[in-house]
């Protein structure tokens, strides 16, 4: 009788930490405490399958608050991310897994602040935004004064990225490593990922990063590919691509109608801040070589409206036409990979040269041809 006893104590022990676990507790100040918040739920499997927002199967739930204080069910169909909002204000963050037991703190609704803790994970997390969230608060502050400069943001990048790698260094076993791969880059991202310890592999986010490191795999066996079509493209003996577009009257122009002189084409968009930023530097060299080279720039991606205010806005001299091909037949004619891209096309019509971004290099590439040299 009595090992009955003992066992049914026991199984009333496994029974209440069972209900324990698998949730999130959310304490607020229950002055001012909203009645509810909801959760916007996503599948770490999702998440890392998804190629754009539009493939994630985000669940919404509405959790009732009482005297300050929610509990929200963790999904037991895998690890996942929660995204809480309260009395419309305010954003929480977290990554749970079944089984897993968390607390939500929020101690301001206005400014938001939160912590999380009750997992490796989640406390790391916190560690490493104590860290970030000085530096983007001060970023932000310049940001609304209008007074960031260029070095602002330069310093602000080093200190954010040193900060990760010191996280890093200091614990490579953590879950939160492939965390911060999230929101480092270029040599930082690959220098972590390439020496990240097995069990920092074992977090429940690395399936996000593995796929985002195949997917770029992808991207750069593309551009290279690319890369290799566009040098194949521009040795001088080809024709460029032939194309009608409207331009703003509404008339036929045709790459063929400017033959004998060169000719830029601008493949842009208002929308393009690297675009924009660009035009200056190409209205000083149509003025330059005026009579010999005339520029098309070519619209890509935005509304007819839009185009027009663009072209108005920044007062394009050229000849302006809007690219309408939704089957993007155009910008895989021209290999175009990214805007602006900018191509060359001589007096004979050939194509010699193709830029993608907006490249300094470009105006010397367009004077030696012009010129000659």
């Amino acid at each position: 009788m009595k090992k009955l006893i003992i066992a049914a104590a026991c199984g009333l022990v496994l029974t209440s930490c069972a209900a324990e676990s698998n949730e999130i507790k959310v304490n607020m100040p229950a002055d001012g405490a909203p009645k509810e918040i909801i959760v916007a739920r996503d599948l770490i499997s999702d998440m890392a399958a998804a190629r754009q927002r539009t493939d994630l199967k985000t669940v919404y739930d509405t959790i009732a608050v009482k005297d300050g204080k929610a509990v929200i069910p963790i999904d037991q169909s895998g690890p996942a991310s929660y995204m809480v909002t309260y009395g419309g204000e305010g954003l929480v963050t977290l990554y749970a897994a079944p089984g897993e037991k968390l607390t939500i703190d929020i101690t301001s609704y206005d400014p938001p602040a939160y912590t999380v803790s009750g997992t490796r994970l989640m406390d790391d997390i916190t560690a490493i935004t104590a860290v970030t969230e000085p530096l983007d608060s001060a970023i932000i502050a310049k940001m609304q004064a209008g007074t960031v400069t260029e070095a602002d943001q330069m310093e602000y990048m080093r200190a954010y990225d040193a900060a990760l790698r010191d996280f890093v260094k200091k614990n490579p076993d953590s879950p939160a490593v492939v965390y911060a791969l999230f929101n480092l880059q270029g040599e930082s991202f690959k220098n972590v990922y390439d020496s990240i310890s097995p069990a920092a592999k074992e977090s429940i986010l690395m399936p996000i990063v593995q796929a985002q490191v195949d997917r770029q795999g992808e991207v750069d066996r593309e551009m290279k590919a690319a890369d290799a079509r566009r040098a194949e493209m521009t040795k001088g003996d080809k024709d460029a691509p032939a194309f009608t577009l409207k331009n703003l009257q509404g008339k036929d122009v045709s790459l063929s109608d400017f033959r004998g002189k060169w000719v830029v084409l601008d493949f842009w968009g208002s929308w393009c801040g690297w675009c924009v930023r660009g035009i200056p530097a190409l209205k000083d060299a149509y003025k330059q070589y005026a009579g010999k080279l005339e520029v098309i720039g070519i619209d890509c991606n935005e509304s007819e409206a839009d185009w027009r205010a663009g072209v108005a806005k920044y007062e394009l001299p050229w000849v302006n036409v809007y690219n309408n091909q939704k089957d993007g037949a155009l910008l895989n004619a021209y290999g175009v990979q990214g805007f602006p891209t900018k191509a060359i096309v001589n007096p004979q019509g050939k194509l010699v040269d193709i830029t993608i971004g907006e490249d300094p290099s470009f105006y010397d590439k367009l004077a030696s041809f012009i010129n000659g040299k």
